[in-house]
């Protein structure tokens, strides 16, 4: 995804936050576990207050957008939990599921989930316009992929189960892929073992069935019995349907990523398959919605916050991601210091933490003067898209922190003080930005800065206004006084004269 370069212009949208936030940890500062403690989290209430006064006062100034690793259906369960706790936490505007997958508009109220129990998101009505985007870059179309994916299940007489969640019963009932009457969390135990590994076997002796989990249109994870690989009889049927499903995706041009993760412990030890529209060479991920929104910020002189604590949020929080591509390649090209172009992505933050923190060696020294002189470290700085980091220990973000807190790119908060994050973000770009503290609505203006104090000049401009006005007043009401005692003096002498002239 291309983003244009970066322009000063005027914009009537201008002064704007768009802001990015995942769930758990970072908006929600309550875990899922203790959310079914009575006891735990006597915070949330004052924290749910707080932070709807702040989305109250930032209305039309901060657009906000959650961007979650859960499925709309976990969302949506964990919500049910938050309002049973009396925790009334208010909903985005729209929500990006499973990690860059559909995004939702919001369609009711907050009072009408907290007051009446109807749920603002619709799994089935997700926003058409994303879907598109991705069509026409991808050929995706995830109606389309689906129902081949039926069809296969027919084919090979397969029973296809389809739910929310790969997680626990515990926390999410009969959303859950392994509730009764679905998949069987303990398939694996039927199974023949040595030493605690599954043997190959024969005949199959495991379930005869496929989990879909619904990750939305733009998404597939398919999840097989944990007989997958260990007997042949079934190994033909399921590499069957992967090879035909693969079949299908080639014979509609469509451009997807495929990634496997193995049977484990946390996974009931069956082998899973996630299928995504292809993004920047990879899988589709959190960074699409918030690329995508700082091509739109950079026209209109707004700004883009990305909030998040969690592995999945790197790629969004890492400002290396949003320089474009053809800019990066024309850097590559002109080049001294190819190696810093071809490096991973650990190695290239930890070069540019070298930069900020003015080391001085032949190499960084060498390497701070060519991405200055080719704009490399300017478009950085530039660029209005930052990240809020929540403070935690042995945080993934850490390379993040260390290299860009120094020009504020990446500012870490307390778990709970999102708010307070989004603040001191909009109040450093506001001071560098002419444009975007100009334009900002007075209310945001006074929320960030404070209301504006009197300068001396202005209150000695009052005093000497409201001077000459009571003057005004004193000199009005004094020619008044002096003009009514003339009045009264002619009508004393004319009074004296009539009553001589009525005498003679």
């Amino acid at each position: 995804m291309r983003i244009s370069g970066i322009r000063n212009q005027t914009s009537f949208t201008a002064g704007k936050v768009n802001l990015y936030t995942d769930f758990d940890g970072t908006y929600c500062p309550a875990k899922h576990s203790t959310l079914h403690d009575p006891n735990a989290n006597g915070f949330m209430n004052e924290y749910c207050n707080r932070i709807n006064k702040f989305w109250q006062t930032t209305n039309g100034d901060v657009h906000f957008n959650i961007t979650t690793g859960r499925t709309l259906g976990e969302y949506e369960s964990i919500s049910w939990l938050l309002k049973m706790r009396n925790f009334r936490l208010p909903f985005p505007e729209t929500i990006i599921t499973k990690d860059g997958s559909d995004r939702f508009v919001k369609t009711g109220t907050d009072t009408d989930f907290y007051e009446q129990g109807k749920f603002p998101f619709n799994y089935n009505s997700p926003q058409k316009e994303k879907e598109t985007e991705i069509k026409n870059l991808t050929n995706w179309d995830g109606d389309k992929i689906h129902a081949k994916l039926k069809r296969l299940a027919n084919k090979y007489k397969i029973r296809l189960v389809e739910a929310d969640s790969e997680n626990a019963v515990s926390d999410y009932g009969e959303r859950s892929l392994f509730s009764s009457g679905k998949l069987d969390p303990d398939d694996w135990k039927k199974l023949p073992s040595q030493n605690g590994q599954i043997t190959e076997h024969t005949p199959p002796v495991a379930d005869y069935v496929l989990g879909s989990r619904n990750d939305g249109k733009l998404k597939f994870n398919l999840i097989f019995p944990p007989d997958y690989g260990f007997c042949p009889e079934r190994n033909w049927i399921y590499d069957n349907i992967v090879t035909d499903l693969k079949g299908y995706l080639d014979s509609k041009k469509i451009r997807y990523h495929m990634e496997w993760e193995p049977a484990s412990d946390s996974n009931h030890h069956r082998i899973s398959c996630s299928i995504t529209p292809l993004f920047e060479n990879g899988a589709l991920t959190k960074l699409y919605d918030t690329k995508k929104a700082l091509k739109e910020a950079v026209k209109n002189s707004d700004i883009v916050i990305a909030a998040g604590d969690g592995s999945n949020d790197f790629d969004m929080l890492n400002p290396l991601g949003y320089l474009e591509e053809d800019f990066i390649k024309e850097c590559e090209k002109n080049s001294s210091h190819k190696e810093f172009y071809s490096k991973d992505i650990t190695q290239r933050l930890e070069d540019l933490k070298r930069i900020y923190n003015g080391e001085n060696s032949e190499y960084i020294n060498g390497l701070r003067k060519e991405l200055t002189q080719n704009g490399y470290l300017k478009q950085l700085e530039d660029l209005p898209i930052y990240s809020i980091v929540i403070r935690k220990q042995n945080s993934k973000m850490q390379p993040l922190i260390a290299t860009f807190s120094r020009i504020n790119k990446v500012i870490v908060t307390e778990n709970g003080s999102l708010d307070e994050g989004i603040k001191k973000i909009v109040k450093l770009h506001a001071e560098k930005n002419k444009i975007f503290k100009t334009e900002m609505s007075e209310k945001f203006k006074t929320l960030i800065f404070g209301a504006k104090k009197k300068s001396a000049k202005t209150v000695n401009y009052y005093k000497i206004g409201a001077g000459i006005l009571l003057a005004g007043l004193i000199g009005c009401m004094g020619f008044k006084y002096l003009n009514k005692k003339s009045e009264e003096k002619d009508n004393e002498n004319n009074t004296g004269n009539k009553s001589s002239n009525s005498k003679s």
